[in-house]
């Protein structure tokens, strides 16, 4: 079975890079693609819990879209990325799995495609 990863590292409002990669995750698990997310530098904020972005910027909530990939896609959350931004695991979101430097090169060693939005 095909495989990807879907890699945001770009904080999930002011750019379309969050969105567009959830988007994209949820297009390929229609083709029968396993596909996972992976937020790492400034993408971990799309998994911060209680988004309101609908109310004061007027933007869709990256937070519920994430969602839409629960129970076939894992969400993968960078730990060190987490420290960088000093958000705690309690801040995220429940499908947000933590992963560090060897589970991470394990999972992008297990698709067949790695793809950076």
């Amino acid at each position: 079975m095909p495989s990807a990863i879907i890699i945001i590292d770009k904080a999930p409002y002011g750019c379309e890079n969050a969105l567009s990669g959830i988007y994209v995750a949820l297009a390929a698990m229609e083709k029968n693609i396993d596909t996972d997310v992976l937020l790492i530098g400034e993408g971990v904020y799309a998994a911060l819990k209680n988004q309101r972005s609908e109310k004061s910027i007027h933007y869709p909530s990256v937070g519920e879209l994430i969602y839409s990939l629960f129970p076939n896609a894992n969400l993968y959350v960078y730990a060190k990325s987490l420290i960088e931004k000093s958000i705690e695991y309690e801040d995220l979101i429940e499908i947000a799995e933590l992963i560090e430097d060897k589970s991470l090169l394990e999972i992008l060693e297990s698709k067949n495609h790695v793809l950076k939005i």
